[in-house]
């Protein structure tokens, strides 16, 4: 006869009350249920652990010896199937995310395909949005967390940099400035000028660089997808400018890119979470595989232009 782990909860519950019945109602056993469940134990070990008075019940040497190892089996057993429920629920559990539509475009694609080979059955939700529905879907607990730059006035949400980049000229090949190293603010605002909408960080952070160079910005277009921006500097309408992030997926055969002199504009982007709330585990595990992927990603061809933060605890949101 082989001895339970229930056997080995009775018998803690025992020790700890003192009492056949009142151990037999704590476990939800009747009290002959319970006594049976002692007896087997005590005969599957071969020994006697309690000692029974009419008014008593105490535990034998015996018994005094098995305690302290009946709490490391139980701990043991109890750990076990936590860890495996982590498991199970890193396995097939879900994960959103929201991030710039640049970054979603560029820098989730690897993460996804290496997050999958190890989580096959875990739902990813990608959010493609702009920085304040970014802002909008962390706050309300739509998606785990997002990547986006740092909010204003949100005391609800933590800020972790992630990454920084420098904004790029975007230029056809063939284009008389592709012929330099680099290029000037200046030079570039007396071409066409092809930029974002003023809705976007990227447009805000490209306004403020103008502004720093004392230029007064002359915008031939303004669009709202880097698609759209890719395809006008490709089709000969005008000259952009762009954060490195957006490289991969801005740059077509016929395109290159040249770093601007004059004040540089960097942005700084990283991890939006809510305060006071861990990562599900599913989460934790996507946001792991992000910092190993991306510093070796597609975008180490741009180390010049984009610097990577380490990070120790990519998972805290507090």
């Amino acid at each position: 006869m082989h001895a339970t782990i229930k056997q080995v909860e009775n018998f803690l519950a025992l020790a700890e009350l003192g009492s056949f019945s009142k151990a037999a109602h704590h476990v939800g056993l009747s009290q002959p249920a319970f006594s049976l469940s002692i007896q087997r134990l005590e005969d599957s070990m071969g020994m006697k652990l309690f000692q029974r008075t009419s008014r008593t019940v105490f535990l034998t040497s015996e018994g005094q010896t098995f305690l302290p190892l009946a709490h490391r089996l139980l701990h043991g057993w109890r750990s076990t199937f936590s860890q495996m429920s982590d498991v199970a629920a890193i396995q097939h559990g879900r994960a959103a995310v929201a991030a710039l539509p640049s970054l979603a475009a560029g820098m989730l694609p690897d993460v996804v395909a290496r997050f999958a080979v190890d989580h096959p059955l875990v739902r990813l939700v990608i959010c493609d949005v702009l920085h304040n529905n970014v802002v909008a879907m962390v706050r309300s607990g739509q998606v785990d967390f997002g990547i986006s730059v740092e909010p204003t006035s949100e005391p609800d949400i933590a800020f972790q940099p992630l990454v920084h980049d420098k904004i790029v000229a975007i230029l056809r090949k063939d284009h008389p400035l592709a012929k330099r190293r680099t290029v000037t603010w200046a030079e570039l605002n007396a071409e066409k000028l092809i930029l974002m909408t003023q809705t976007t960080s990227v447009r805000q952070l490209t306004d403020r660089a103008l502004e720093n160079a004392q230029i007064t910005m002359q915008i031939a277009l303004e669009v709202d997808q880097l698609a759209t921006i890719s395809g006008l500097v490709q089709a000969g309408c005008g000259v952009s400018a762009l954060p490195a992030l957006c490289l991969p997926v801005v740059i077509r055969p016929d395109l290159t890119w040249r770093s601007i002199t004059g004040p540089e504009a960097e942005r700084s982007l990283g991890l939006l979470t809510r305060r006071r709330q861990d990562l599900s585990l599913a989460a934790a595990s996507f946001l792991a595989e992000l910092h190993r992927t991306i510093p070796n990603g597609i975008f180490a061809a741009y180390r010049d232009l984009i610097r990577f933060e380490n990070s120790s605890n990519p998972a805290s949101s507090r």
